[in-house]
């Protein structure tokens, strides 16, 4: 395991606590409302119950569903995964209300046995269970639309359109019309469902959003701000998804005959963000750096340069450890007015951990 995924591991583990202590404490004042007097056991008894359930469900979350990647639970359509989940969410909740039934008469009696009344068990689990499906339910559509994207359409952020300065990287497969003819295309789905899953991996963890796939491309974007480290994020994402296509190219070569080779362009600046459509609501990012971050994209193509940047992307950035970048000089760019300077980026000895 790298430094970087020990340090996933760890915010993972840290983030699953904190949610479980909150759900221990919602589970004690639950007790004190509706249980005997507010004593000590039956504070406490809540509060494990409440601990228990958090984090069987919250770790099966995170530790489980968000891992896997070609699991059967993930070759399941919507409905039948969101089926599943709840279900083994129903599981896990019984699970521990029993058992800390089981255990709290075990404290008073030395004797493990289960003598709650159906009435109070059955609103224990529905409330247990309804509060915990909002989160499961939660996640299945954030998943679906992105997690940036659903909670932005549910506040309503960009109802009305607003400006935002925008970091923008598009990544591509080499090569892949090639690939495609030589894979069929249910194999080269295949083939761009498991890079673009790899490459997910490295846009969460640094705060990105996808914006959209395109045929062999994904777009990402992250907000860019004042704090010159904080904008690097996209480098910093572009260079963990190099190192891991490194790392996994065996897994490629021995299922799919080839690994991915990639390239990819950034650009940075102000663009509109807001809502649009109505039968399929969607935020979208209008703007010259959307069409400009596609054309440098277009530039790696016909300078065969894998890694292209604007300048006035790299102004604003504090460039991390291991990445280098070279000036290729002005560029006019089709459909611009004066010559836009481009970058090449170089990731020396590209290692996740050091980024």
């Amino acid at each position: 395991m790298t430094l970087k995924q020990t340090l996933r591991t760890k915010k993972l583990w840290v983030f699953l606590i904190a949610v479980s202590v909150v759900s221990g404490i919602f589970g004690a004042v639950y007790s004190s409302i509706f249980y005997a007097e507010p004593d000590r056991l039956n504070l406490l008894r809540g509060f494990r119950t409440g601990f228990m359930i958090a984090f069987l469900t919250a770790g099966f979350e995170l530790f489980f569903i968000r891992t896997i990647r070609n699991g059967w639970l993930r070759k399941l359509p919507l409905l039948g995964a969101l089926f599943v989940r709840i279900l083994i969410v129903t599981v896990l909740i019984r699970f521990s209300l029993v058992f800390n039934e089981m255990l709290s008469n075990y404290v008073m009696t030395d004797s493990f046995y289960f003598d709650a009344s159906f009435p109070d068990q059955l609103r224990d689990t529905l409330v247990s269970f309804s509060i915990v499906v909002v989160f499961v339910v939660f996640a299945q559509f954030s998943s679906l639309l992105g997690f940036h994207r659903f909670v932005n359409l549910l506040l309503g952020r960009y109802f009305k359109p607003v400006q935002e300065d925008r970091a923008f990287l598009f990544v591509d497969l080499k090569n892949s019309t090639g690939l495609a003819l030589e894979l069929g295309d249910v194999r080269f789905h295949e083939y761009l469902s498991k890079f673009f899953f790899e490459a997910d991996q490295a846009i969460v963890r640094t705060g990105g959003e996808i914006v959209s796939y395109v045929g062999d491309a994904v777009i990402v974007t992250w907000p860019l701000g004042e704090n010159k480290i904080k904008n690097s994020k996209p480098v910093i994402a572009l260079g963990e998804i190099i190192a891991r296509i490194s790392e996994i190219s065996p897994e490629f070569i021995q299922e799919f005959g080839t690994a991915p080779n990639i390239r990819a362009a950034l650009h940075g600046g102000p663009v509109v963000v807001g809502e649009c459509g109505d039968s399929r609501r969607q935020v979208t990012f209008l703007g010259e750096v959307v069409n400009i971050t596609s054309r440098i994209e277009g530039e790696t193509k016909s300078r065969d340069i894998d890694f292209l940047a604007s300048a006035q992307f790299l102004n604003v950035l504090e460039l991390p450890a291991g990445v280098k970048k070279f000036s290729v000089g002005g560029v006019l760019l089709r459909g611009a007015v004066a010559p836009i300077e481009l970058f090449k980026l170089q990731f020396d000895e590209v290692k996740s951990d050091h980024l």
